[in-house]
Formats: structure tokens, sequence, C-alpha cells
């Protein structure tokens, strides 16, 4: 279980947030820009400091402790690739860095789940956006976090690649023990993948639970706005 607890003010924006998810879930944190999605992320991984945050895992409190003791990846929109080092030397950054062994089955595994044999030798700039995205992916994954925290992957995208990147981000819920935690705009991703959902606007939560729930809540402004994008995103996608 992942317990987050703090408030914290930065310029106009004054953030308040707790909530709860169990282990090796897929979570979304959906809202406008400015509501503070970005930023809930930076504080649960430590790169933002709030004083009085609580942050747990099974009832331990890892806000104390710097992010690289917290076992939490948390993954940027632009991805930070090295564009000096290859897919393969990006993907074993974790290892290199801790000055540890090479996992060489967890880095096959992690390279055949997310098809990217065919370009280990190239570097960043020589990649589509798909896959950049797809290495990002598996770099964090090889550094096997409590939690990874997604800052809007798909945003960049195409409709299309949109779609097809989805499918990879499914194999973190089916292959890979991680507790995910996914910030974006577009309800199309939460509805795909979401097992819980959190709305965020102003700076507070003011929706959370299982996707099919917001259908039955009482909701306005931001949240009502996702809804009715979702109620013709089901029929779409049932293709009613």
């Amino acid at each position: 279980m992942l317990s987050v607890n703090f408030k914290k003010t930065l310029s106009n924006l004054c953030l308040d947030i707790a909530f709860e998810i169990p282990k090796y879930s897929y979570s979304f944190i959906l809202g406008p820009s400015g509501a503070g999605k970005s930023l809930t992320l930076k504080i649960i991984a430590g790169l933002i400091k709030s004083k009085n945050a609580s942050i747990k895992w099974d009832g331990k409190e890892i806000g104390k402790l710097p992010p690289e003791k917290r076992q939490i990846v948390y993954l940027p929109q632009n991805l930070a690739l090295f564009p000096h080092k290859t897919v393969y030397e990006n993907i074993i950054y974790t290892f290199k860095s801790r000055h540890l062994s090479i996992n060489k089955d967890l880095v096959e595994k992690v390279i055949e789940e997310f098809q990217i044999s065919r370009f280990l030798n190239r570097y960043p700039q020589n990649l589509s956006g798909g896959e950049k995205q797809r290495v990002a992916l598996a770099r964090a994954i090889v550094a096997q976090p409590r939690v990874l925290l997604l800052d809007e992957p798909l945003s960049s995208l195409d409709f299309h690649l949109k779609m097809h990147l989805i499918e990879f981000l499914e194999l973190l819920k089916k292959d890979f023990h991680i507790t995910v935690i996914h910030v974006t705009h577009d309800p199309l991703e939460a509805i795909k993948l979401a097992e819980k959902l959190f709305i965020l606007e102003k700076g507070k939560i003011v929706f959370q639970g299982h996707i099919n729930e917001l259908f039955q809540a009482e909701i306005t402004g931001f949240g009502q706005r996702i809804l009715e994008v979702l109620k013709r995103l089901k029929i779409s996608l049932n293709g009613i």
C-alpha cells in the first residue's frame, strides 16, 4: 500500500493531497493544466520537498528519505534519455550509476517485452517518439522501483501511436510488479488502463475511485468535462 498525505503551497496554488493505492495497481491522476498533477508526483518522488509530507509504503514512512532511497522512479514528460548514450547504455544506466552488477535476466526480459532489441545500438536522436517512450520505460523498469510515476508519458504522440504505446503500458500491470501512478489530461489513457482514478482540480482531489464509479458520482467543473468525454469514449470503444 502506498499512502500519500501532504500540503504544499507554491505561488498561487495550494496543494492538499491525501490518498492510498494498493500495491501493483495502475492509478491515474487527471486534471487541467495548473491543477498540481506534476507537482504531486515530484513530491512523492522527493524531487520537491514538502515539510510535513507523509509518504508511506506498507506503513513505513519513506517521505523523509532522499529520492534515491525511496525506490520510486519519476519519468518526466521529456523522458530525460541520455543523448550521448546508446539505447542499451541508457537501459543499464541504473546498474552503472550504482556500481552494481547488471541483472542480465531482467534486462533481457525488458528488452524482449518492449520489443527494442533491433535498435539497442542507436542513440536517442535516431529514434521515433514511440521508440523513445519504450526505451524510457525500459530504463525505469530495470531500476526495479516500488512505484513508477509517469508524467504525461503519451502527451506528445498522435492517436494511433498512443494506442500502440498503451499496449506496452499494460505490460506494467501484467508482467512487472510495479505500482504505477500515471498523470494525464487525456481520459482515453485512463479508460484503457486505470484501476483507480483521481481527479485533481485547483490542488484538491475532487473524485477518487474506480473509473466506473465516476458515472454515478455527483461532480462538477473539470470532473464533469472528464465524465462527458468518458461517456463518449465508452460508446466509441463499445462500437455503438
